[in-house]
Order: structure tokens, then C-alpha cells, then sequence
């Protein structure tokens, strides 16, 4: 009986071992695994009041179609057959000081759009029009997002996603291989070390100081699709699953070179504007359906605070119109009930999300819209005065980029290869 018992107590002891290996070895492969199955960490927990709130879209609101009266799309003209388009993905849309049109495309180049004609062939209603398409000079390697001329109109700083904060001067169609200068990959932190900037997103530049603000979207560097394009969405769509709010406004002073950060905690930060007075900085939170302020003067000097919600959708660039005193918000899509659900989930359930290949992450639904809102001053509150959209993606989608010039927006997006129009009058 003794002895069936010691057996007994040998074999239990031999299970525990076996069970406490089995452990400690799945902890090693886990160990192992887990940089290459989360190589930017695990989901962390979001709470409801982080979690994205939209309003509903009114699909009677159709606004922003050509059915409007208000909307013309703007096209490549070629001239050569075969050749290489130009007008590729424009995110931002930009005006020289001499009023010409430029935008960024996605492999780089500064294009100076021009020689604007109705499209031959087209319609009579002179809403499709075409563009000389003019390399004027190559950004770099990387995927420039935003950017904005400075006063004098001599100089674009622009956001590269890959670079960081960049800048190229003295811009001229007939030298094409400007220098550019690369003003900041890292910013210094208050403890002395340095935070890289992964992924430069928006610009805008200070009517008074000069001063460049930029936001720095994510932590999350972005990388190349299977096509061996800068995939800047699917950055974008790990930083919204896995909820850890790395989004930061920063801010670059040319006089001396140097970057401070100016503030954190954003989901996803994105447009950046600035108002004439360079008393507040508006940026965008994407996955916080959110408006920011951060104050650069007055009581509040050096916080930041939720300016508005209730939008339609995510957001993503930001435009002032001094001349307006409002500004517009670009909303690429709604937040989709997989979306909804996706944020609602736990955060293993969410971690699970970004092992998933890209080409499985969940697409947008197909919506274009832009938001005219008022930023609020002494005695009047910010609010939303109107949205304009197409609630189906029928003319207009996924604007990524919105810039006011002359009284009309001028729509941008990563994934369109014309820019929009639209009359504000």
C-alpha cells in the first residue's frame, strides 16, 4: 500500500513537472513569436468614452455629387501615349505664392498642375476638366502626405511618412532635382532622449512666427505592400486596432532647428491647421472622430482639448480659411459597423486583428465627405455648420486631403487619381 502510494505521489510529481515544462516552453515560444506576430505590441484595452462615435449619414445629403452644380473633378491631360501618369494619389493639394497648383503623388514627385481645359470629348457642363502635369521636382524616397508653402512662397516643407519633416526651396520646372533637406527624423523628449517621428502625417505653417506644426500620426512606421507601394492606410489601421493613442503634434522652429513636442495622446493624429492669429493649432484625432485645439497663447497656453465630435466619420486633413474664419475637415469614410465592433472588442481579440495579413484588414465603405466647421472664438462655440458628401461614394470618395483657396475646396485622396472641387459660393 506504501509503496502504490509513493508510485502515486512520483507520478503526480512527474505530471507537474511535465505540466510546468510545457508552460515554461510555450512561454519561450510565445516569447519568441510574439515580435514577429505584434511587432508594434499587443491591443491595450479601449474604454467606451475612447471608443469612435459618429452620427448618422443622411443619405439625402448628396452634396458633394455632380447632381450639386458645385463639384468639378480635374484630370490628367496626355500628351504622350505610353507616358507615365503624374496626377497619382494626391493626398494634399497645394498653391505656390503665385497662386499655381501643385500636389505630391505617391512616388514622390512635386507636380505643378496647369493649362486647365474641359476634358475633349466630355460632357458640356465643364465638370470634368484636364491638367498639364509637370514634374517639378523629386521629393525623395519616401511618401509625402502634407505640406505647405511658407510666406514668401520659397520654400515647401512638407510631411514625408517615411522621412519625417522635410524641406526643398527654390523650386524651378526646369531643375528637377532640387535639394531637400531633412529638418527632422526624431524629436528630443523632456528626459533628454530622443523619440523617433515615424510617420509625419499634416503641415501647416504659422502666419507670425513662421513656425512649422506637423503631426507625427503613429509610432508605428509605415512599410511597403506586396506591389512595393508605401502602404500608409494599413499603418493607419493597426494604430486604430490596437488603440494605443501615439499620435503627437510638434512643432518646428527654423531659426534654430530645433522640434518640441507640443502634444500627445491623440488616436491617430492627423490635419494639421493653424488660425491667423497663431493663437491655437487644430488637428485632427482620427480614430477619436475628433477636432483638436491646442492652445499656443491666453489662459489655456499649452493644453490641449477636444474641440468637436459628432462627425460623420473618421477624419483626416484640416483647412483654415483666414478670409472665412472657418475651416474644413476632410472625413475619407463612416465608421462602419465592423468598425464599431472591432473598437467594442477586447483587446486580445483585437491583438488577434493585427496578426491578420493586410489584405484582410477590413476595407472602407465607399464615402467621400467634407465638413465646414466653425472653430468657436469669445461668443460663439465651435460647432459643425454643414456637411458636404456623397453618402455613397458615387463622384466623391475617400477624401483624404481638403485645402480653401479663392473661395472652393480642393480635395485630395490617397487612393483617387484626380482632384475634386468644390464651389463654397
Amino acid at each position: 500500500m506504501a509503496i502504490d502510494q509513493q508510485q502515486q505521489q512520483k507520478q503526480n510529481q512527474f505530471r507537474v513537472i511535465a505540466l510546468a515544462s510545457r508552460i515554461i516552453l510555450a512561454a519561450i515560444v510565445i516569447q519568441l513569436l510574439l515580435p514577429r506576430l505584434l511587432p508594434h505590441g499587443p491591443a491595450v484595452k479601449i474604454t467606451p468614452h475612447h471608443r469612435p462615435v459618429a452620427t448618422p449619414v443622411d443619405p439625402n445629403n448628396a452634396s458633394l455629387r455632380f447632381s450639386g452644380g458645385k463639384l468639378t473633378q480635374i484630370y490628367e491631360q496626355f500628351e504622350n501615349e505610353g507616358s507615365d501618369p503624374l496626377l497619382v494619389a494626391p493626398e494634399t493639394i497645394l498653391f505656390g505664392a503665385k497662386g499655381v497648383m501643385y500636389i505630391m503623388n505617391e512616388n514622390a514627385k512635386l507636380i505643378s498642375l496647369t493649362d486647365f481645359q474641359p476634358k475633349e470629348g466630355g460632357d458640356d457642363d465643364e465638370s470634368i476638366l484636364t491638367a498639364k502635369a509637370t514634374e517639378v521636382a523629386d521629393l525623395g524616397m519616401g511618401r509625402p502626405l502634407g505640406g505647405k508653402f511658407d510666406k514668401d512662397g520659397k520654400c515647401l516643407y512638407y510631411a514625408d511618412v517615411i522621412l519625417g519633416l522635410a524641406r526643398i526651396c527654390n523650386l524651378s520646372s526646369n531643375k528637377p532635382n532640387n535639394n531637400v533637406e531633412l529638418l527632422a527624423s526624431r524629436v528630443k523628449l523632456e528626459d533628454g532622449s530622443w523619440s523617433p517621428i515615424n510617420y509625419a502625417d499634416d503641415v501647416d505653417i504659422g502666419p507670425k512666427t513662421g513656425h512649422v506644426y506637423f503631426s507625427d500620426a503613429s509610432d508605428i512606421s509605415t512599410d511597403k505592400d506586396v506591389n512595393g507601394k508605401w502602404d500608409t492606410m494599413y499603418g493607419s489601421k493597426l494604430e486604430g486596432m490596437r488603440g494605443k493613442k501615439t499620435g503627437r503634434l510638434l512643432r518646428y522652429r527654423p531659426e534654430t532647428g530645433e522640434v518640441d513636442v507640443l502634444a500627445t495622446n491623440a488616436s491617430f493624429a492627423n490635419g494639421v491647421a493653424v488660425d491667423e492669429d497663431e493663437t491655437y493649432v487644430l488637428y485632427t484625432s482620427t480614430f477619436d472622430v475628433a477636432v483638436m485645439k491646442y492652445h499656443l497663447s491666453g489662459e489655456k497656453e499649452g493644453r490641449s482639448e477636444r474641440l468637436l465630435g459628432g462627425f460623420t466619420g473618421f477624419l483626416d486633413g484640416v483647412d483654415c480659411s483666414f478670409q472665412r474664419g472657418l475651416c474644413y475637415v476632410a472625413i475619407p469614410s463612416t465608421v462602419s459597423p465592423i468598425a464599431r465592433m472591432t473598437f467594442a472588442a477586447p483587446w486580445w481579440f483585437r491583438s488577434l486583428f493585427l496578426m491578420m495579413p493586410r489584405n484582410w484588414t477590413p476595407h472602407t465603405e465607399p464615402y467621400g465627405a467634407v465638413a465646414e466647421i466653425h472653430p468657436g472664438d469669445e461668443n460663439v462655440p465651435a460647432r459643425i455648420l454643414r456637411i458636404m458628401q456623397d453618402p455613397d461614394g458615387r463622384d466623391v470618395r475617400m477624401v483624404t486631403g481638403v485645402t480653401e483657396h479663392g473661395g472652393k475646396l480642393y480635395l485630395g485622396s490617397l487612393h483617387n487619381n484626380c482632384v475634386g472641387v468644390v464651389s463654397l459660393d
